[in-house]
């Protein structure tokens, strides 16, 4: 009897590996590298509406896109603002994401210059002396562009401020405590008077032209008198003459925001930019505006039509719309707007066309209608379908209200009978293109956002957000400075039906399909079904790919079973990559002896303040294209010692500057008793290297400057 059970355990044992076996396909492992795809979905019918998505607060999160679809009804000028960013959508939003209340007027010009620098970057591909455009169209070009958006924001703020021309520089001054102040956001600088706590003017520069650097010793290429004028700006005083983002969406359409580029851009390069068609732009991200019209839905097809004629718009019985009378031509005209650049759109539609005696054509205008070009005619009768691309959208890039915007024309005409011709529905799909520093971006932890539209009527809005959190890549520090060691860590999943083993995984520095260069590798030794395993590497993080700093961050691949020895049930699953930002170290040092100042102490007469301007340098456009790529020197311990450090000097006080933002100076004052002292001394102003520096990439020495001091003639000067 036992016997004969373990026999038919056996048998059925045998039964499910043969079936196994016969089926051909063998069991393994899959294993993966997969991420967390969210996507979050809000029904909105109210004209302001605000909802929260929720992300962890603790991982590293990538925006992918946001989608505004209208169910029914209209929605006008429908727009999102995220707690995560400043709102973009007017001056006005962006000063009041910007500016916190009770700052000085020299706090809130720094602020909305730290801004511009940190939501545009230079380049020579497009133009644009609208401040709002600029923002959230282009996020790239000239000085005078960078002028236009912190000339407007300035005003909009309740400053006064000039555009000014230094020969063939385009600039900005901004007027607070009865004097003019220069401030520019494309060369990323201002100047000190020599108190080191004023910023100085154009003219106090030219009065004094060592100003011109701010170190202020020995000589400098930028060291000199400047010509400069004023000049009329078209941007005006807060407002945004040209560039609006009022738009309109039916029933049917869909709005889609991508964080990421399709290779879609503007080639003309504005009006300041020349003749010849404009390379990619590095940073820039792509969208589609679908617009739809369904002939069934009369009311709906109404939604931003300019003009009909000969259209019988009664006889809904056909199933399509047609002319109202044979033999004369029929037209309906659409306006597609958006607000932002169309680089190519895609006209379709379905139409009905009985014989060659009937006739539909679609064509598009980007002059207002002043000129048509035809893009599409019917040459099959029944049903037909259209499908045209075209880049004619790129016409439009003067300053004219119907900027972002085109005509969409349809014409039928009848042969004999008004019915033998129609149309079902007319589409475009339009590509957009954007700045995406200015999209309403979510952050790890609570969001909250907020739609609005100026509909009065009824209508239904469906709002949805998609990111990707829990990331298979992640690192022992998210925002590490070039040449930091740092850990890349790979997480593995197993979805197969087997045990994997010895899994290999690679991390590379770019695209390895593309020459990216490996970091490292490492082998996960058992990864079980339904598992994780983890690959670590070690990694001293850089920007730079083949020499140059990669923007707006490098891609970092990581690759599961890269020489293909593991075998698995799907291996289109084992790349994953994300783009890390890697940081320019904070460089923060005392510019020079000129930045250090003995002043008479208010509270004692036997004491001098010592007080030092400390400046973070690190800046260069050459490293990223964001001021917000370079690094932040936090608890900047500076040390004050009445002689040399090193040889056994006294220490006369310290103090630690908090945090020091890139381009930031702070002022440390420390007090010295000289009363039982006399002669010559020197001072020495050591500057240690920021807290979050000392850790990564190693120890570094503190930088000293010093100055001497006569304290008999400071006496005899300053009657102490």
């Amino acid at each position: 009897m036992c016997r004969s059970i373990r026999l038919t355990a056996m048998a059925a044992f045998l039964v499910i590996m043969g079936g196994a076996a016969c089926s051909g396909k063998p069991v393994l492992p899959d294993l993966t590298l997969e991420g967390g795809d969210r996507s979050y979905s809000e029904l909105i019918t109210a004209q302001q509406h605000s909802f929260s998505i929720h992300t962890p607060s603790d991982a590293p999160l990538e925006n992918s896109s946001i989608r505004i679809e209208v169910n029914e009804g209209e929605s006008l000028t429908p727009r999102l603002r995220s707690s995560g960013s400043v709102d973009c959508s007017s001056l006005a939003s962006v000063v009041a994401g910007v500016v916190a209340p009770g700052m000085t007027a020299e706090e809130k010009a720094l602020a909305l210059w730290r801004f511009v620098m940190d939501s545009c970057y230079h380049g020579r591909w497009g133009t644009s002396l609208d401040g709002l455009e600029h923002l959230n169209v282009y996020g790239y070009g000239y000085c005078g562009t960078y002028a236009a958006v912190l000339e407007s924001l300035w005003w909009t703020a309740g400053l006064t401020a000039r555009h000014v021309n230094i020969g063939n520089h385009a600039a900005t001054e901004v007027y607070y405590n009865n004097d003019w102040h220069y401030i520019d956001a494309d060369t990323r600088t201002y100047f000190l008077l020599k108190d080191n706590r004023t910023i100085a003017s154009l003219d106090e520069l030219n009065d004094n032209v060592e100003l011109w650097t701010m170190l202020r010793r020995g000589s400098s290429r930028k060291a000199g008198k400047k010509y400069y004028y004023m000049t009329m700006h078209p941007n005006g005083h807060g407002r945004s003459p040209v560039y609006t983002n009022d738009f309109t969406m039916a029933k049917g359409d869909v709005l889609t925001l991508d964080w990421q580029s399709r290779g879609k851009w503007c080639l003309n390069r504005g009006q300041e930019g020349g003749k010849e068609p404009a390379g990619e732009p590095p940073f820039y991200g792509n969208g589609l505006f679908t617009f739809h019209r369904d002939f069934k839905d009369r009311s709906q097809s109404r939604s931003g039509l300019v003009s009909s004629t000969n259209i019988d718009w009664q006889d809904a019985a056909a199933g399509y719309l047609h002319p109202q009378h044979a033999k004369q031509e029929a037209s309906l005209v659409y306006r597609v707007k958006t607000p932002y650049f169309i680089p190519e759109t895609t006209l379709s539609g379905s139409f009905f066309r009985k014989g060659t005696g009937d006739s539909a054509a679609i064509d598009i205008s980007t002059d207002n209608g002043k000129r048509w070009v035809s893009l599409w005619r019917a040459d099959a009768t029944g049903t037909v379908k259209a499908s045209v691309v075209t880049a004619q959208t790129q016409q439009v890039t003067t300053d004219v209200p119907w900027k972002y915007s085109y005509l969409m024309r349809l014409r039928m005409r009848a042969g004999k009978s008004p019915r033998d011709v129609g149309a079902y529905h007319l589409d475009s799909a339009s590509v957009l293109a954007y700045n995406p520093r200015c999209l309403p971006a979510l952050r790890p932890g609570d969001n909250r956002i907020t739609f609005s539209d100026g509909s009065q009527a009824r209508r239904t809005v469906r709002v949805t957000y998609n990111w990707h959190d829990d990331l298979p890549i992640t690192l022992s520090k998210e925002t590490p400075f070039e040449g930091e060691e740092i850990t890349v860590s790979a997480r593995v999943t197993n979805r197969g039906a087997a045990e994997a083993h010895n899994v290999p995984v690679a991390v590379y520095l770019g695209n390895p399909a593309q020459g990216g260069v490996e970091i490292g590798r490492d082998t996960i030794s058992r990864i079980p079904v339904g598992g994780t395993g983890l690959a670590r590497v070690q990694w001293k993080a850089t920007r730079k790919l083949a020499g140059r700093a990669a923007n707006p961050g490098v891609p970092v691949y990581a690759v599961v079973d890269p020489d293909n020895r593991v075998a698995e049930s799907d291996k289109a699953n084992n790349v994953f990559s994300r783009i890390v930002k890697v940081l320019n170290p904070p460089d923060v040092r005392i510019p020079s002896e000129s930045f250090i100042r003995f002043e008479r102490a208010k509270d004692h007469s036997q004491s001098l303040a010592v007080v030092a301007s400390v400046r973070n340098f690190s800046n260069s456009a050459d490293y990223g294209l964001f001021l917000d790529d370079h690094g932040t020197g936090e608890a900047v311990e500076v040390t004050v010692y009445d002689g040399n450090p090193a040889k056994g000097g006294k220490v006369i006080g310290r103090e630690t500057i908090s945090r020091l933002l890139p381009l930031e100076h702070r002022n440390v004052s420390v007090k010295w008793d000289i009363a039982q002292l006399k002669g010559v001394h020197t001072v020495y102003v050591q500057v240690h290297p920021p807290a979050n520096l000392t850790r990564a990439p190693g120890k570094r020495a503190p930088a000293a400057m010093a100055v001497p001091v006569d304290l008999d003639a400071y006496r005899s000067c300053k009657g102490i």
